[in-house]
């Protein structure tokens, strides 16, 4: 839903066909005009098919690699949303490179473009993958980064979304860039990536909706803070529309604990399939090697955002994953039609 408050733009939406870029196409295409740039590697362009013919959307298939595929996307923009990133636990330990020069460099280029442009406000999405391994929950923005070891591949992506930030923040103090920056906790629901690649909700959702055990890594005791897609947008359109968000970090999550096991039990309840099917336990071991790090508590304190946003999760998890459940049977059954 467009909250009316950012018009009359000429939006750039890097990562604009994926999970949370597509979304915020949707909340931002009225009033606006919207330039998506994704190389298409993880999003789809189905998730914006239906603006394709609209006069004020323009998708281009490049890279943030692509230093001028990016200024040409970003000419005349006012806002520039950075969502573009390699995201997924998995290409942590399988990409590492990858990882770390699409988010490193791909980042410098959309800032220089932003410098160039002068635009009105640069967002950088990032994650609370930024925290590491600090247990001390719930996580305040200034909380402290607790990392394994650079040969732990484990720790890139969350090294180089931090280095993002340092480098945005930066932009910000000497060049007088108006940057803003929201760390996203666990975003789930419709759109999400469902591969291997993806995450641990759709997983477990396909693995259900094929008879198949969804697979729980290690004791599965591990605990996060799932937040539904319609919460991290809005907490994303808050902090755009809020000037005081200029030169900022936001936490923007839902503080809902809850363990994996907890989490796929819930999904078996919720499909009807807590009778016939069962959690699996797996070692780490076997999906990401034996060097791999899990983080034992992701809980985010959200009291920044609340006080200067004014934002509020509002969709509980069991209501969040009926909805994405309920998404995932309709595009699976469509899909295998």
């Amino acid at each position: 839903m467009v909250r009316g408050v950012i018009s009359g733009k000429r939006i750039l939406i890097t990562g604009g066909a994926g999970f949370i870029g597509s979304h915020l196409v949707d909340s931002l295409i009225n009033g606006n005009e919207i330039v998506v740039l994704d190389d298409l590697s993880s999003g789809n362009i189905h998730y914006v098919s239906e603006h394709l013919k609209k006069k004020n959307f323009r998708f281009i298939k490049g890279s943030i690699l692509d230093k001028k595929m990016v200024e040409k996307a970003a000419k005349n923009a006012n806002i520039i949303i950075h969502e573009a990133a390699v995201v997924g636990v998995k290409k942590y330990v399988d990409n590492p490179l990858g990882v770390i020069l699409t988010n490193t460099f791909g980042t410098h280029n959309v800032v220089e473009a932003a410098l160039k442009n002068h635009v009105e406000l640069f967002l950088l999405a990032s994650t609370s993958e930024v925290y590491g391994k600090n247990i001390n929950v719930p996580l305040s923005e200034n909380a402290d980064r607790v990392l394994g070891p650079t040969n732990i591949f484990r720790w890139c992506y969350s090294t180089t979304k931090a280095l993002d930030e340092h480098m945005l923040l930066a932009y910000n103090y000497q060049k007088g860039l108006p940057v803003t920056i929201v760390r996203y906790f666990n975003a789930y629901g419709p759109r999400q990536e469902s591969s291997d690649y993806g995450a641990v909700i759709p997983i477990f959702i396909k693995r259900i909706l094929s008879n198949s055990p969804p697979l729980v890594h290690g004791d599965g005791k591990q605990t996060r803070s799932f937040t539904y897609i319609t919460d991290i947008i809005n907490g994303t359109l808050l902090t755009l529309e809020n000037e005081k968000s200029v030169g900022e970090i936001f936490n923007i999550g839902n503080d809902e604990e809850v363990t994996i096991n907890q989490l796929a039990d819930t999904i078996l309840e919720l499909m009807d399939s807590s009778k016939k099917i069962k959690a699996k336990h797996v070692p780490y071991s076997e999906f990401y090697g034996e060097s791999y790090e899990d983080i034992l508590r992701r809980v985010p304190d959200i009291t920044k955002a609340k006080k200067i946003l004014g934002y509020k999760p509002k969709v509980t998890l069991r209501e969040g994953l009926k909805k994405t459940i309920d998404w995932y049977k309709s595009t699976l059954h469509a899909q295998n039609m």
